[in-house]
């Protein structure tokens, strides 16, 4: 039997299902002893939770990481579990939408039982769940977050374990390097919500502290799929550099509306935008050149082991599918975090045990990249760089 999938789209279905939809608790346990499984087996399981947009404007970005953590999921039950027990992988569809998130996280807790949330996506998103107090009430810690905001860091965030960086310190590393270049002037794309808002006070810092000018500012509401006016607005502002502050599609989907010559602006994004899906949605030649911070290492150099254990996931059946990207790299990180965390639990783990084990972990290494959350960090991680995207929208360091 493979772990058990709770791909529930709507959000509306409480059931679980093995690697499909609306299949129920009744159902599993059948499934459980077709398979040949104790019938304490099922029971025994040990739930980790996915709440993000797999419809809507993230849907593929969200799927590659469902894809990631899926799969590691898999591989560690095929070899024996955790602690005698089997993991089960539940995923709920929020659609990027904030008012269903908090409710949702809820279900997940309250119906399915997790210990443990991974790979969410979001500022809107987790401060919704935050303000919700539902992982405080449960004692159920959420680990990784798609979000450098820093509204969702700091008080009410203590059950939130963070391994990356924040958009500030990745904004200010881009800003640092424009201006190094001498470009001074900026275009900035940003999105009209709470993650463009934290966005927009981050430039300004980095306007003051690096000597840029903001001469543009184009916004755009979070599902946007036509840029074609962002692009003019900031085309015709002829920017020394393009900073595009925005979500994976949007990013795409601007740069495959901009159509300024190559070369007329510098351009940067942020760290979930893969190389890849700009260039099939854009175009490689508008990729080409393109900036993009990263917060985890590279993933195709193999010299640090967790990559090297990233690329043989990757090769195995349980990779199968999956391209090798900072992102899933980073959902990667974040599900294999998770379980070491599950796993120091001990038996039987609950929410409060697996927090206690993460809170627990002082120069913690997860494949020889470093994760530190003692002394009450709740940002695990201080990597930080930027890559260049090259021919065949590989990234180059």
């Amino acid at each position: 039997m493979e772990a058990v999938h709770h791909n529930d789209k709507t959000g509306l279905n409480g059931g679980l299902a093995t690697g499909g939809e609306g299949m129920n608790i009744k159902h599993v346990f059948v499934a459980c002893i077709a398979a040949g499984m104790a019938a304490g087996a099922c029971a025994d399981e040990i739930r980790i939770g996915i709440v993000s947009g797999m419809t809507g404007p993230i849907a593929e970005t969200a799927e590659q990481i469902a894809a990631v953590s899926r799969g590691y999921v898999d591989m560690i039950n095929a070899r024996g579990g955790i602690n005698g027990s089997r993991l089960a992988l539940v995923i709920k569809d929020d659609q990027y939408d904030p008012r269903k998130t908090a409710p949702l996280v809820e279900e997940a807790i309250e119906q399915d039982k997790v210990v443990a949330l991974v790979n969410s996506a979001g500022t809107s998103q987790t401060i919704g769940v935050m303000q919700s107090r539902v992982l405080n009430r449960h004692k159920v810690p959420l680990i990784g977050v798609f979000s450098g905001s820093g509204a969702i860091r700091g008080p009410g965030s203590e059950e939130i374990f963070h391994t990356r960086l924040t958009y500030h310190d990745e904004v200010l590393k881009i800003a640092r390097l424009a201006s190094t270049l001498g470009l001074k002037k900026v275009a900035v794309l940003h999105q009209d919500d709470a993650f463009g808002e934290a966005i927009l006070k981050s430039v300004a810092m980095a306007e003051k502290e690096y000597g840029l000018e903001v001469i543009a500012k184009a916004a755009y509401q979070p599902g946007t799929k036509d840029f074609a006016a962002q692009a003019r607005q900031i085309v015709k502002a002829r920017p020394q550099a393009i900073f595009l502050m925005s979500v994976p599609d949007a990013t795409y989907q601007f740069m495959k509306a901009y159509d300024a010559p190559h070369g007329a602006s510098q351009i940067y994004a942020l760290s979930f935008v893969t190389p890849k899906m700009l260039a099939e949605t854009a175009g490689e030649a508008k990729a080409r050149g393109v900036g993009i911070s990263q917060v985890v290492p590279n993933p195709n150099a193999t010299s640090m082991p967790l990559v090297k254990d990233f690329n043989a996931f990757l090769s195995s059946p349980w990779g199968k599918g999956i391209d090798a990207s900072p992102v899933t790299l980073e959902g990667y990180l974040n599900v294999r975090l998770a379980v070491e965390a599950i796993r120091a639990a001990g038996p039987r783990p609950t929410g409060e045990k697996v927090m206690q084990s993460l809170a627990a972990m002082r120069n913690h290494q997860i494949g020889g990249f470093p994760i530190d959350f003692s002394a009450g960090r709740r940002s695990g991680s201080s990597y930080l760089d930027i890559a260049v995207v090259g021919r065949n929208a590989k990234l180059m360091y």
